[in-house]
């Protein structure tokens, strides 16, 4: 239930507390559109204030829920209207961008900070060019937040949330069917997951992330619209998928950092001391990628066990 306001300009909006969720036309399947839409706007309000005032989580949580937003509508894109949905997703997308510009340097500058030790003081130059550049994309984040465009953007989820536009020709989908709209998603991670061999291109391993962590989106989506048994075989696969994502995730933090002290070493060729220390903190990041690139194998195999994914077929 959503019963957190989004501020807009500072000033709380109206509470979104709308009547209990039914079954509308279309059963289950306008049902789980409507809740997903509904969670997805609460966890946006409740970090909007805190990603204004620029705090880590909240820049954290709001772009997730960006992300997730964007996750259902392309789950359930067979039953919500297709000319409604396009723009919106296009809006998401850009907004996720902004937070993930500020977002991807706290990760990075927290990361590097952790594995700089006592090399700190001789990196303060790649500290200060990466403070510089998260205050440049902040004050582009603050600015937007306050902006038309934003505005416009959080009416459109509101109602959204409220009322899902769905297809008039919507058929009916029983609540024992709903599984098969993550078919997709895994079948996509299912491709690139099979295929991906030790020496893939760093980028081959991040597609494979994202796919996992859509996987892992849609499934958590429908897990409160199934029945207990099937949501826990649902359960299971979403946290095996959630493995895949976090893992990759490493992966790619590491191969991003090591390509950030790569470009910043390139403006600093004549201090020796600063080169030397990002020398090491390179070599650091590239054995964590590399170690994330060896356990990937192991992990993945959890995930792709029939037994895991036993919940996708109707």
């Amino acid at each position: 239930m959503i019963n957190v306001p989004i501020a807009v300009n500072g000033k709380p909006r109206p509470s979104l507390e709308p009547e209990p969720l039914r079954l509308v036309a279309g059963g289950p399947a306008a049902m789980a559109v409507q809740s997903a839409l509904r969670t997805g706007v609460e966890r946006m309000a409740r970090c909007v204030e805190p990603a204004r005032q620029g705090q880590v989580e909240g820049v954290h949580g709001m772009r997730t829920s960006t992300r997730r937003l964007r996750s259902a509508l392309r789950t359930f894109r067979d039953v919500i209207d297709a000319e409604w949905a396009a723009p919106l997703q296009d809006e998401l997308h850009w907004l996720a961008g902004v937070l993930g510009a500020v977002r991807d340097l706290d990760v990075l500058r927290e990361r590097l900070l952790r594995a700089a030790g006592h090399s700190q003081t001789t990196l303060a130059p790649l500290f200060r060019l990466l403070a510089e550049e998260h205050e440049r994309a902040s004050a582009t984040l603050r600015a937007v937040l306050q902006g038309e465009r934003y505005k416009s953007l959080i009416e459109r989820l509101e109602q959204a949330a409220l009322q899902p536009p769905l297809r008039a020709d919507l058929k009916e989908i029983r609540r024992s069917e709903l599984p098969k709209l993550a078919r997709d998603p895994w079948k996509s991670l299912k491709k690139r997951g099979r295929a991906l061999e030790p020496d893939d291109p760093d980028a081959a391993f991040h597609e494979v992330r994202k796919r996992a962590k859509r996987a892992r989106y849609v499934a958590e989506d429908l897990i409160p619209l199934l029945n207990s048994h099937r949501g826990e075989e649902a359960k299971r696969y979403a946290k095996a998928a959630t493995r895949v994502q976090d893992l990759l995730g490493e992966h790619q933090d590491a191969v991003v950092a090591a390509g950030t002290i790569t470009r910043i070493v390139a403006a600093h060729d004549q201090d020796v001391p600063f080169r030397r220390a990002a020398d090491r903190l390179l070599k650091n990041q590239q054995r964590v990628a590399d170690r994330s690139r060896k356990r990937f194998f192991k992990v993945w195999d959890k995930l792709d066990r029939k037994k895991v994914r036993r919940w996708l077929k109707v």
